[in-house]
This record gives structure tokens, sequence and C-alpha cells, in this order.
């Protein structure tokens, strides 16, 4: 969760980027466990602000894509 919190504060510092770089770690670190239901919202939470502050970046599409899968996976 400390991950996400990293994120966000990157996102908000206009580095759209190096925020979806961090918040792929977590996806690694959870890889074969389910998400706990107060990282999920989180990075719900995330996701909203990624659409806000980055809408046009390629990044933060292929982070979105990558989100949808994992969510929906799990």
């Amino acid at each position: 969760m400390t991950t996400v919190h990293l994120a966000v504060a990157q996102l908000h510092q206009g580095d759209a980027e190096q925020a979806c770089a961090s918040t792929e770690g977590v996806f690694d670190l959870m890889s074969g466990s389910p998400l706990p239901g107060r990282l999920r919202v989180l990075l719900g939470d995330y996701y909203r602000e990624l659409l806000t502050h980055a809408p046009s970046a390629k990044v933060a599409r292929e982070w979105a894509d990558r989100y949808r899968s994992e969510w929906s996976a799990r």
C-alpha cells in the first residue's frame, strides 16, 4: 500500500511514467495472490488520479490495460 501512496505522490509531481512504474511493482509483488480489498480500493483511487493527471499519456493507457487484466484475473 505504501508503494501506491508513493505512486500517487509521483503522479501529483507530474511524473506519470515513474508513478506507473512504481505501481507495476505492486502487481509483481502480489503475483499469484489475490489483491486484498484495501489494496484494490487504493489502486482504483490511483487509476482515477492517473486518468485525471495523464489521460492521454501512453504509459497511462498501458497501465490501465494491465490494471483491468489484473483486476479481472482475481
